[in-house]
């Protein structure tokens, strides 16, 4: 019975965040992987309800980033290696978003700073409610609220340079 739970919420969660993870790293392997590790951690804890079952996702996730983060910090030495990193994932959002508006507002959100980006897919990607990202993020509910704000005015003004609206 509890791997059947744990199938339903792998089927249900994780696009949402390998999408999440996608914009943490920006490599699609190094995403799958964290959203590996957050299913495993999982399946190791029981959750006394499964309405907190998606927030505690996206919180493992995020502090699994940043434990791999740490770790490969140590493995190289930035000053000797040229270490660039992809601004635009290998462009997964294609596999995964059909909607070509939607792939084009993903790849403006991809390009934010890291705070508004995560507000930005926390909220349309996992639908996680404002007091939700904020808790996760530790920012307060108005800032999240002013972050949204600032951020669907910059993707009005990217539309309209782009002639889309």
């Amino acid at each position: 019975m509890e791997n059947r739970w744990l199938e339903i919420l792998y089927q249900t969660y994780h696009q949402r965040l390998f999408l999440f993870a996608l914009s943490l790293c920006k490599d699609e392997a190094s995403a799958e992987d964290l959203v590996s590790e957050t299913f495993i951690k999982l399946a190791f804890v029981s959750l006394s309800s499964e309405k907190e079952v998606e927030p505690w996702l996206f919180r493992v996730l995020k502090n699994q980033f940043i434990d791999s983060y740490r770790k490969r910090r140590h493995l190289l030495d930035e000053g000797q290696y040229q270490v660039e990193w992809l601004v635009d994932p290998y462009d997964a959002t294609k596999h995964y978003i059909k909607d070509e508006q939607k792939r084009w507002m993903y790849k403006k959100i991809y390009q934010l700073p890291d705070k508004e980006r995560n507000v930005m897919l926390l909220s349309l990607v996992s639908q996680l409610t404002d007091e939700e990202i904020a808790s996760l993020l530790g920012l307060t509910l108005d800032y999240i609220r002013t972050i949204r704000y600032r951020v669907k005015q910059k993707l009005i003004v990217f539309a309209k340079e782009e002639e889309l609206l």
